[in-house]
């Protein structure tokens, strides 16, 4: 009996090979005549802006066909994506020209990816479970892709480039923060999930006030950065008890500090939204975390040194995030705190 993954495989090569013969013929079957004529004499960058458009328009047919219960249509979908997604890697793989590694280009497609990856995790939700792995495939291409950009970012601005998407933490509109967190399985305990200990935890669980939850996670999220710089020194576990954090990677601890300033920044959204807490105390919980955040920031943009020596792209990746996650609160915050002086005057 074929496993899973030898299924998909064979699926897709069958849906590919009905295209045309190879992958020219199969984008060419995608992209109108006219665009792929025009992308064939493009330039790295404007390949990227191709692809990205073809991308996003395949992704909004996916959805309405989705949604319409249209699995021949939208199976094929989840194909044009993969090929799409292949082709781009396959292009950058072949740059060598650090201006066009360094292309703002090259950075649209990446912060583009971060979204249409959760849009199909999310999506993939809505189908019946038994054709769910059929959007795997396709995630992962995306996800080849923007580990390949990410990396050349890294590597040629040598830099971490902040830009805020549009799932940035907003208090006015009260939008939850939490994009591009991992959907676990659901056999999971939640503390597993963020990486966060046991009595962590417990101390979210019982934080009853919105200022009690986000010193709880706030202080999630510094103990990593204490842990990491800890390790960092070579310095030795000086406290009684033993160390809670001693059998957490860099990659655990980065997660950890990620999912605690997303849980900080979705509870205080939740209150304004939903009306949970008195303003001023929405207003303490904002200075708390604004606070904190202009800490965080300085001391995330101490570890690069840390990412070349390890060698780990994940951790690159789980950095680059925290840089934007920090970046994010703090402007949220700050608009949230504008906000309320404006009304209270």
């Amino acid at each position: 009996m074929l496993q899973l993954k030898s299924v998909l495989a064979l699926f897709f090569s069958f849906m590919i090979t009905g295209l045309g013969e190879g992958e020219k013929v199969a984008l060419e079957e995608i992209l109108p005549s006219s665009t792929y004529q025009r992308y064939q004499e493009s330039d790295y960058p404007d390949q990227l802006k191709i692809l990205r458009n073809a991308i996003q328009n395949t992704n909004t047919r996916l959805k309405v066909q989705v949604s319409r219960g249209e699995q021949e249509e939208f199976l094929r979908r989840l194909v044009e994506i993969k090929i799409l997604g292949d082709e781009a890697l396959a292009r950058s793989e072949e740059v060598t020209s650090e201006k066009m590694l360094r292309h703002k280009e090259v950075k649209t497609m990446e912060i583009f990816l971060r979204k249409e990856i959760d849009f199909l995790e999310d999506l993939k939700l809505e189908v019946p479970y038994d054709i769910r792995d059929y959007f795997y495939p396709p995630k992962d291409s995306l996800d080849m892709l923007r580990n390949k950009l990410f990396l050349q970012l890294f590597e040629g601005a040598r830099t971490f480039e902040t830009e805020l998407g549009s799932g940035a933490f907003s208090f006015v509109e009260g939008n939850p923060a939490a994009t591009g967190a991992a959907r676990p399985a659901p056999t999971q305990g939640l503390h597993t999930i963020d990486r966060f200990t046991e009595e962590e935890f417990s101390s979210i669980q019982v934080a009853r006030t919105l200022k009690n939850r986000i010193k709880a996670v706030l202080k999630i999220a510094e103990d990593r950065l204490d842990e990491i710089e800890r390790r960092k020194k070579g310095e030795e576990w000086s406290e009684d008890e033993p160390n809670p954090l001693e059998f957490y990677t860099y990659e655990n601890l980065m997660h950890a500090y990620n999912r605690a300033l997303e849980s900080a920044m979705h509870n205080i959204d939740e209150h304004a939204e939903r009306g949970l807490s008195r303003v001023y105390e929405i207003e303490d919980a904002l200075k708390d975390l604004n606070e904190s955040c202009g800490e965080f920031q300085l001391r995330l943009s101490e570890l690069e040194p840390l990412i070349r020596e390890v060698g780990s792209l994940d951790l690159a990746m789980k950095l680059s995030q925290a840089l934007e996650y920090t970046s994010t609160a703090l402007e949220g915050t700050e608009t949230g705190l504008e906000t309320i002086k404006k009304r209270k005057n």
